[in-house]
């Protein structure tokens, strides 16, 4: 018997050892980036004769629009204007844009990423696969397991923990704002979108050098006079109900100076309100003290628990990535943010005003023909 045993025993070992690797193999795909999510396969491939590319969400379809503008200051003294092409559509994220990517028969010379816009409006992973994509991604950012996983790909259908991942479908759905959500639940998934948006961010850089493509990333601009859709019920309490009714009415009434010190006093009881913040930026514009309010409505787009738009988390995102993977970034957030108060810098709750577009154009320009030395 005891012999049985000690024969036995190694075998089973090395049998649930083989099924546990089995698992993992048969459960992960060859890849460093851990996507929670996946494509169906397709052989077909994109193809873009142009040597500019403009890619991304609305963002880019909006700037595609220029797309000649661009051309025309980037072509100044050459025989015929540069080509310019845009790859982009509404409701897609960056995951889609990678996918497009991913798909080209042929790299352009430049590509200018605009994006981010439209990060929350596709489930991208599974809330039943958090605690799981959240390991992943902390082996993802450990240089032991990137290094080892870049020099063999393979190894990556082992280093990681095997993941039920979202099939998505071959079109992109459209944002519900009617679409009722369970808030934590929300905000555990906003979390984790904001890292996979720096991680899919990084892999676009990855691809563009592998493809010796120039990239420029370029922040998406924000309306900071729109009000935030929703407020977060978990940062709402009764007293915050009361202190904003009664900003609410000293501002019917024009009484800045009564408002500030209540609406100053809400935004630091309520920090996560993005009503409480709109509302001390919508007084502080009104008093004058512009930086004050920039800060309070970038706060309240931030804070909006309806992801419908870019941010300053997105573009504070792509500053990171950009400074810390030495890529070009042009930031056209920061061009147009500068103006607020000035001018009205929006033609509706999304997009900046065309002279916006127009003068990104000139400036990308002149960036472009000194990397491209025209």
């Amino acid at each position: 018997m005891l012999k049985k045993l000690l024969i036995l025993t190694p075998l089973l070992v090395l049998g649930a050892g083989g099924f546990w690797l089995w698992q993992r193999v048969s459960a992960n795909p060859e890849g460093v980036i851990p996507v929670p999510y996946k494509f169906a396969e397709s052989s077909e491939k994109i193809a873009v004769d142009v040597p500019l590319l403009i890619v991304g969400d609305r963002m880019a379809s909006r700037f595609g629009l220029f797309k000649e503008t661009l051309s025309l200051d980037i072509s100044v003294g050459l025989s015929k204007p540069l080509k310019t092409g845009v790859l982009a559509a509404e409701n897609s994220g960056l995951h889609r844009t990678l996918h497009q990517l991913e798909n080209l028969s042929s790299w352009p010379k430049v590509m200018i990423y605009t994006g981010g816009s439209e990060e929350m409006v596709e489930e991208k992973f599974l809330t039943s696969q958090i605690n799981t994509i959240r390991t992943n991604f902390d082996r993802y950012q450990d240089d032991f397991y990137r290094s080892l996983m870049m020099v063999w790909p393979w190894s990556a259908k082992v280093a990681y923990e095997p993941l039920a991942r979202t099939a998505l479908p071959k079109e992109p759905p459209k944002l519900d704002p009617e679409k009722k959500i369970n808030e934590q639940e929300y905000q555990v998934r906003l979390e984790l979108a904001y890292r996979l948006y720096e991680i899919e961010l990084n892999r676009m850089i990855e691809l563009a050098r592998d493809n010796g493509t120039i990239l420029i990333l370029m922040t998406t601009p924000v309306n900071l006079d729109i009000p935030p859709k929703k407020s977060c019920e978990t940062s709402r309490t009764p007293e915050s109900i009361q202190g904003m009714s009664a900003v609410r009415d000293l501002i019917r009434a024009q009484d800045y100076k009564g408002a500030y010190p209540k609406s100053q006093a809400l935004m630091q009881e309520s920090m996560a309100n993005a009503e409480v913040h709109f509302l001390h930026g919508q007084v502080c514009a009104r008093l004058g003290i512009r930086a004050e309010a920039l800060d309070a409505l970038i706060k309240a787009a931030a804070f909006d628990c309806l992801g419908w738009r870019a941010n300053q988390v997105t573009n504070n995102i792509m500053r990171k990535v950009a400074a810390e993977q030495r890529v070009t970034l042009f930031d056209f957030a920061a061009m147009v943010e500068n103006d607020w108060g000035n001018n009205t810098t929006f033609f509706n709750e999304i997009y900046p005003q065309d002279l916006y577009y127009e003068k990104a154009s000139k400036a990308l320009a002149l960036v472009l023909r000194r990397m491209l030395k025209l």
